[in-house]
């Protein structure tokens, strides 16, 4: 255990000194945009794999958060933090919302009605030009800074690491206790839930407004890291790329939007090289389909069998010694 413990640590120390070792500033951007993107996915993992609720409309809360914090930052002058907070609860609120649907629908039925909603807010994007730009976008968002310090993107990246192991923290606390227990009796049998007395609506509502909860700060996060938004970030594609993220990860395991958000947004990355510039995205979906097909449980439950057998492999080496 203490082997896994310093081994994890030395992991963490690696990642978090990434910025140092590499600081060009569009490979910082592209990790800090990963790291966005990270927290949004584990809130789809929490949603679909641990709640058994199907959203294709993440992309809407992910515009709700950035807007939110970007319009009440920048024409009403509040400070960023507060900006970031009231675009978390503006979408949770939201999530609240999308969830009543869920009391009634299933599968098919509710992945229609998540993407109506994502379409919606699309839409409101477009044409509330007052307020968001529409397709002429929203300029001016401040970047992150404290008072007069503006940080670096190798300070971005340092606080939106923190962030986000403090997401998965919460999800954690979340999974093991008696409300997550009941989620996930829920995700196998809605029915036999409600019969065990447990009340599912306040179980969906409340996974629905965390994981809305967390597309907003991720919105948020990213208005301020672009400092520039246009409405195009938050369209249905978008949404389905942010399922894939979940899918890839793994829809059952913690660590699931970690890995399929990472991957996935640096995927295209490694593979736009000389001659490549138009396939690349279509080589990117390729390899998504191959994971799906191949590896339905996702690629983070097989990291995680990796790392296993490398600690089993190594303690029993020293065992022999």
């Amino acid at each position: 255990m203490k082997k896994k413990i310093i081994f994890g640590l030395i992991g963490l120390a690696v990642i978090f000194l990434f910025p140092i070792i590499d600081n060009n500033t569009y490979h910082l951007y592209l990790l800090n945009r990963a790291l966005i993107h990270a927290i949004l996915a584990t809130g789809l993992v929490f949603l679909t794999g641990f709640a058994g609720q199907i959203s294709l409309g993440q992309a809407g809360f992910y515009a709700i958060g950035a807007y939110s914090s970007a319009y009440f930052s920048t024409r009403l002058g509040l400070p960023i933090f507060l900006g970031i907070i009231i675009g978390i609860g503006i979408s949770v609120l939201a999530g609240f919302l999308l969830s009543i649907p869920s009391f009634k629908l299933k599968a098919f039925f509710l992945s229609l009605v998540t993407i109506a909603f994502g379409q919606i807010i699309n839409m409101l994007v477009v044409n509330l030009q007052p307020i968001t730009g529409g397709p002429y976008g929203f300029f001016g968002i401040p970047f992150y800074h404290v008072g007069d310090y503006m940080l670096s993107f190798e300070n971005v990246f340092w606080l939106l690491g923190v962030i986000l192991l403090f997401t998965l923290y919460i999800m954690y606390k979340i999974k093991h206790s008696h409300y997550g227990r009941a989620m996930l009796a829920m995700n196998s049998d809605d029915v036999a839930t409600e019969t065990c007395g447990i009340s599912t609506k306040k179980l969906k509502i409340a996974a629905f407004g965390f994981s809305a909860g967390l597309a907003g700060l991720a919105g948020a996060l990213y208005a301020h890291l672009a400092g520039f938004l246009s409405p195009e970030p938050f369209t249905f594609f978008e949404s389905s790329n942010f399922v894939a993220m979940a899918v890839v990860g793994g829809l059952r395991d913690m660590l699931g939007g970690v890995v399929g958000g990472i991957g996935l947004t640096l995927l295209p990355e490694f593979l736009r090289f000389g001659g490549w510039e138009n396939y690349y995205l279509m080589v990117t979906s390729i390899i998504v389909i191959v994971i799906i097909i191949f590896m339905p449980k996702g690629l983070a439950p097989l990291l995680g069998n990796m790392f296993k057998k490398i600690f089993r492999v190594k303690s029993s080496n020293t065992k022999t010694l």
